[in-house]
């Protein structure tokens, strides 16, 4: 048996990898696609449920209070702004700077 050459193609070797490496992020992404497709209807249901449950447990606390989906939510929104606000606050804080006192005259 006689020695033989290999040569190697890089060129076809390259493409060949970008093309298998392109497959796996299309097939990745198509998972994902159907998992979510499989998966956003339950979890928005539960959210759902979650929404009726909290409003049902606020209006049976609270009878004379009228809560709508919408107050909720307003509401979440101005905790989150009291939030970063208080962040804020502990930030300047942190910082060295030293809050405005004012005096009782003022207000």
């Amino acid at each position: 048996m006689k020695h033989q050459q290999v040569s190697v193609d890089y060129w076809s070797m390259g493409k060949a990898m970008l093309v298998y490496g392109g497959l796996t992020i299309l097939c990745w992404i198509m998972l994902r696609l159907f998992n979510t497709v499989f998966t956003l209807p339950r979890r928005l249901r539960a959210q759902h449920e979650n929404i009726q449950d909290t409003l049902k447990e606020l209006q049976r606390r609270f009878p004379d209070m009228n809560i709508t989906e919408e107050d909720l939510k307003e509401a979440e929104k101005e905790l989150d702004e009291y939030i970063k606000e208080d962040q804020q606050k502990k930030e300047e804080n942190e910082t060295g700077e030293t809050p405005q006192i004012e005096d009782k005259k003022s207000l």
